[in-house]
């Protein structure tokens, strides 16, 4: 049962590795964060950094997919909830909120700055796949044209208001901008 302790070992050095990637995108943005920029800042060796990662893209994978994967255990508790397709819908939106307020910094870079192009595609290919989870299940859309385009509708939108609430310092609660958010797109979606 030696095991959990070479878990614990691995989560924290990932932990670590993703720390210094996301504190370096701050300071440098992502085009001009180097892997020895990242190891230098985790205090790790060369053969650490690729004995968990080929590269910072795959680093920065593993960091949106943590997220993604969080966002989407709550978007299934929110369609799993009772209520109708518009209380249950978009269960990834408020996380997804509460989780750039709280990493504002990172978010201010993704959506201030040429080099967070990379990332914010990434988010909104992320936000794109959660969405059209949520149009499947709830079975918002009849035809695959109108379920593709209800789910870039849905993913455009998103990163649009992600963008404009970052750009303005997340100063309206994740809440509130959820409610107008939700709203909007369920009003679009002519959902009930």
């Amino acid at each position: 049962m030696a095991r959990p302790q070479e878990d614990r070992r691995v989560r924290r050095t990932r932990a670590l590795l993703q720390n210094a990637l996301m504190t370096s995108m701050i300071e440098k943005g992502y085009e001009a964060t180097t892997v020895q920029d990242i190891i230098d800042r985790a205090d790790v060796g060369r053969s650490t950094f690729y004995t968990h990662f080929a590269d910072k893209e795959t680093l920065l994978g593993s960091r949106l997919d943590d997220l993604r994967d969080s966002l989407a255990r709550e978007q299934q508790l929110a369609l799993a909830a009772r209520g109708g397709a518009g209380a249950r819908g978009l269960g990834f939106s408020l996380p997804m909120l509460e989780h750039a307020r709280s990493h504002l910094p990172v978010y201010t870079m993704i959506v201030g700055r040429e080099s967070g192009g990379f990332v914010f595609q990434r988010l909104h290919t992320m936000i794109a796949d959660l969405a059209a989870v949520d149009i499947r299940a709830l079975g918002l859309q009849q035809t695959p044209s109108q379920r593709e385009l209800a789910v870039e509708f849905i993913a455009g939108a998103f990163m649009s208001v992600l963008r404009w609430w970052a750009d303005r310092g997340a100063k309206l609660e994740p809440a509130e901008v959820d409610a107008i958010f939700r709203r909007l797109v369920m009003q679009g979606l002519a959902v009930k």
